[in-house]
């Protein structure tokens, strides 16, 4: 059983989220791909309640997305970019457990990794953004 850090699931969890909205694929499918190895129960749970959770508030994600990338439409984010956000925000509306700036660090991180060269500043922007209407946000998509 491969014992790994919530860094590291949380980079599985975007890998998951990106084989299912640029490939298509089931949750299952998806981990396949991107998790070859067996998982601990603790991890594997915390992945499925991340990636279960981000698709179950997909719509409420992506209309705040929507409205804090200006002048970009959310189908034309880069797609790395878009699940990054993706799973960052519904730890921050979602995941109590999670300070805040954890869940932004390791988007940042993340988006170093696997985005472009400008996709750690944007996604940074966008979060911190959205950390500070945090407030505001909850009461007006009644989170």
């Amino acid at each position: 059983m491969l014992q790994l850090s919530r860094k590291l699931a949380r980079e599985w969890c975007f890998k998951i989220l990106f084989a299912i909205d640029a490939g298509g694929n089931t949750i299952d499918e998806a981990m396949k791909i991107t998790v070859n190895k067996p998982l601990n129960e603790d991890i594997r749970e915390f992945m499925l309640k991340e990636v279960n959770g981000v698709l179950e508030k997909k719509e409420c994600i992506d209309e705040i997305i929507d409205e804090y990338c200006v002048d970009w439409e959310l189908e034309r984010l880069n797609i790395a970019d878009r699940n990054i956000m993706r799973l960052a925000i519904y730890e921050i509306f979602f995941s109590d457990d999670i300070p805040l700036s954890v869940s932004i660090n390791e988007a940042v991180e993340i988006a170093k990794k696997y985005g472009d060269e400008k996709s750690p500043k944007f996604v940074n922007g966008v979060l911190g953004a959205i950390a500070r209407d945090r407030e505001k946000l909850r009461h007006r998509f009644s989170i």
